[in-house]
């Protein structure tokens, strides 16, 4: 009989980077899209959800009273290029594999064809997807990501299997009249209670030994 741990990790994502990616169980590679940057010079990534603190502010003083904090689900623009030029029937596949869905779909980018993603979460395409194009069938879409959360995870991680002799034991002691009661007595209620009489380490001297203690 073995025991299976399953662990889930929050971490931060990083998709600039990543050339495919994978959403509802399909892979872009199998529509050719791939992940692409528009925007010249340095890439901006998201750090992390958008946070808002929430107060309260009473007629006569100036400092608010703080309640707590508002963490905001994780929502980012991303675009997405045909590697060649499409036609009306490949539009309308891409279209409802990223906007056809009525709840949240596993979402990740990997630079490995959708193999060992590093980082993943749930998403929908929300707001107005736009395609842009140069009218010969050749361009991108852009869409707008939001999360279910805050965060995203990292894959499931399962630790090794543990192996172990499934048996049945018996025990035959039925009371404590072979077992032995140190420093517990019964109270005057017949319940457990420990000794207050008990040997405390400060009634030992301090010059006596570990082997001068009786067993």
């Amino acid at each position: 009989m073995g025991v299976l741990f399953v662990f889930k990790e929050v971490v931060k994502i990083t998709i600039r980077d990543s050339l495919y990616f994978s959403y509802a169980g399909k892979k872009s590679v199998d529509f050719g899209i791939i992940n692409v940057n528009i925007s010249s010079g340095m890439q901006e990534e998201p750090l992390g959800a958008s946070r808002s603190i929430q107060e309260v502010s009473i007629r006569g003083r100036d400092r608010p009273y703080f309640q707590d904090i508002k963490k905001e689900t994780l929502q980012f623009k991303v675009s997405f290029a045909f590697e060649d030029v499409w036609d009306t029937q490949k539009i309308r596949e891409v279209a409802r594999w990223l906007t056809d869905h009525d709840y949240y779909q596993e979402f990740y980018f990997t630079n490995e064809i959708g193999r060992d993603p590093e980082k993943i979460y749930y998403a929908l395409f929300v707001d107005d997807p736009v395609l842009v194009h140069n009218g010969l069938k050749q361009g991108y879409i852009t869409l707008t990501v939001r999360c279910d959360s805050a965060t995203a995870y990292s894959p499931t991680m399962t630790s090794r299997l543990y192996q172990w002799d499934d048996r049945t034991i018996t025990l035959k002691v039925t009371d404590f009249s072979l077992g032995e009661k140190k420093s517990i007595v019964l109270d005057s209620n017949g319940y457990l209670a420990l000794n207050p009489h008990r040997p405390r380490w400060i009634d030992y001297p301090s010059p006596m030994k570990w082997y001068e203690l009786n067993p």
